[in-house]
């Protein structure tokens, strides 16, 4: 059985195919997450996390104590929900791609195979492993992107809402 290589052509038409859904993935989450919504709901959890870490530490009474984590459990409860959204919505779409539209689109270049050296690794994908590839190396980087953006603008945020209120 002989393995035909892809041409330069096919796998930079696969590349593109992961770049999209990445993006695809990236903006759908986005809408579904609501990262504003998400980040005050955090910031109410951190608020009664403290309250209650502050009842346990002074021995608060076991009532007390209940009552700080039934209220906190909504919200633990909302942001769960909340962050499970897209989850819900992406894994099937990665699926249904992953299995049914890039084998339909690429299914020409079942037999063909390419070869990267990393280190002194050689690792060897056919289509839908360079496919998978591209969607888990992007997300990664866009994800910790998005994370990395979220946190500074969250700290804008809260500097423009300090600076509001020193000038009330």
């Amino acid at each position: 059985m002989t393995v035909e290589l892809l041409s330069s052509i096919s796998i930079a038409e696969i590349l593109a195919a992961g770049v999209a859904y990445t993006i695809a993935a990236a903006v759908i989450q986005r809408k579904l997450s609501n990262p504003k919504k998400t980040r005050e709901i955090q910031d109410k959890i951190k608020v009664c996390s403290d309250e209650l870490n502050k009842m346990i530490k002074a021995n608060a009474p076991k009532e007390e104590i209940s009552l700080k984590q039934k209220e906190m459990m909504p919200l633990v409860k909302q942001s769960m929900m909340t962050n499970m959204k897209a989850t819900v919505v992406l894994i099937p779409s990665f699926l249904i791609v992953y299995y049914l539209i890039v084998p339909f689109l690429f299914g020409g270049l079942a037999g063909r195979t390419t070869s990267f050296n990393i280190g002194s690794s050689l690792i060897t994908l056919q289509f839908k492993g360079i496919f998978f590839v591209t969607v888990f190396v992007l997300g990664l980087v866009v994800s910790i992107s998005i994370l990395v953006y979220d946190r500074k603008r969250a700290k804008k945020d809260a500097r423009v809402i300090e600076a509001k209120g020193e000038t009330v």
